[in-house]
Formats: structure tokens, sequence, C-alpha cells
């Protein structure tokens, strides 16, 4: 099973969840969840045993889901809702899409028309985002040491940035990590900067926490690109 990805998009004032994961077995699968508030919106599953079959590598299905999981996101970003919550308009042969209840908060205006066309499928969206992406790419965070994090421990933050498409290491990129509980306000534990490796790594101490939930959040950013994880606090 590959690693997956989570990332939080906010469109008109509504913050959407959405991960992707590696579903391997006996029907091999890429799914997408995009979240609402802890509800489903839309299911994105594409089943990939072609390409097991074909033989290809971990690194070609990472790829495909790294496309698929930004592609969506993207989707998000320019107010295509109705792509993730409508059925497809082509065919897409190995690829599904569900959809749940729509909440109206989450319905925006239809997008406008381009030349006169109609609305863009979502393989569209697609190639869209990866013209873009040769442009200027996006970063993925993978972060080490959030597997059992404790109120007044300590959090051995091991962090690297990578470009998304590529995964070259990124330089520079500005590293927050940040503590949010149901207590308070969100507190700083600690900010930097990824070296030449796209590596950061510090010792971040985990304030004490007498009642409530809290979430540490390790969020990068750099240029217009930006990610981040998220892990939960157990007492």
């Amino acid at each position: 099973m590959l690693t997956g990805f989570n990332t939080d998009i906010e469109f008109e004032g509504v913050t959407y969840h959405v991960q992707t994961e590696d579903r391997r077995g006996a029907n091999p699968i890429i799914e997408s969840l995009v979240y609402v508030k802890g509800e489903i919106l839309a299911t994105r599953r594409t089943a990939y045993r072609n390409l097991l079959e074909a033989g290809a590598e971990n690194s070609a299905v990472q790829a495909l889901m790294e496309r698929q999981h930004f592609a969506i996101v993207e989707a998000i970003r320019r107010g295509r809702i109705h792509l993730l919550t409508e059925p497809p308009t082509s065919d897409e042969g190995d690829t599904t899409v569900s959809r749940t209840h729509r909440p109206a908060v989450v319905e925006p205006p239809p997008p406008p028309s381009v030349g006169g066309g109609g609305r863009k499928t979502l393989d569209e969206v697609i190639a869209e985002w990866l013209a873009e992406q040769e442009r200027s790419e996006g970063i993925r965070l993978d972060v080490e040491g959030g597997d059992r994090l404790r109120f007044g421990g300590t959090f051995p933050l091991k962090v690297t940035v990578r470009s998304a498409p590529g995964g070259t290491p990124v330089p520079g990129a500005h590293v927050l990590v940040r503590l949010l509980s149901t207590a308070g306000k969100p507190v700083e534990l600690a900010v930097g900067k990824s070296d030449e490796g796209g590596r950061l790594e510090a010792a971040v101490a985990i304030p004490s926490l007498e009642r409530g939930t809290g979430l540490v959040v390790v969020s990068a950013q750099h240029g217009s690109g930006s990610d981040e994880a998220k892990f939960l606090v157990h007492r």
C-alpha cells in the first residue's frame, strides 16, 4: 500500500477535506473521498489492475494517485464542485464517481463558460492542472514522527518537502507547526524553513491539556504551493 494524500481546501467559506488512498487487494483501486464537516460529499475510484498486469512499478501507481488527488483539489479550488458530485459526462472506462446528498452550503454558482463552450469535464480539469504544474509546481509534505503524539510529550518532527508532481526536494519552504484544540486558541509550536535537501528536523514540545481534544497541524508553503498534515494528540 502506497502513502496517500490529505489536503484541506477552502472555497466560498466552506472547507473541503480531500483524502486519497491506495486500496490494493483483489481489485486494486485508487480512492479519493471529499469530506465536508465529516460527511462524505463525493467519492472517486480509479481501478489500476491493468497497470499491475502490465508490470508497472509502484512509482507509476503513486503518480496516478497524485494526479487524481490534485485534480480534485484543483476542481474544488476553481469552483467546479459539480464535477465531483455529478456522474461523469465522458466514458472514463476504469473510473467511477459516486455522490451523496449534497448540503446546500456547498452548492456553488455554475462556472462561466469559456469561449462559448459548456462545462468542462474532470478530465479537462486534469489536463489543465497538469499543464499548470509544468509552469509552476506545487509541493508535497511528508512528516515522520506523528504516529503517537501525547499531551505534555515531545514531537520528534522530521519534515521533507518535495515538488508535486516530480518529487524533487524543495529548499526554503516555510514550515509551521501548530496545536489546535477544543480547549482554546491555536498554539504555535515551531516554525522554520526546509534545507537544501527539503528537510527540517526539530524536537517540538506539546503542551499539557487537562481537557478537550487536540490536533498537531504541520503545514508547508513555498511560492503558490502549500500542503499540510494533521495528527491526533493522545492522552
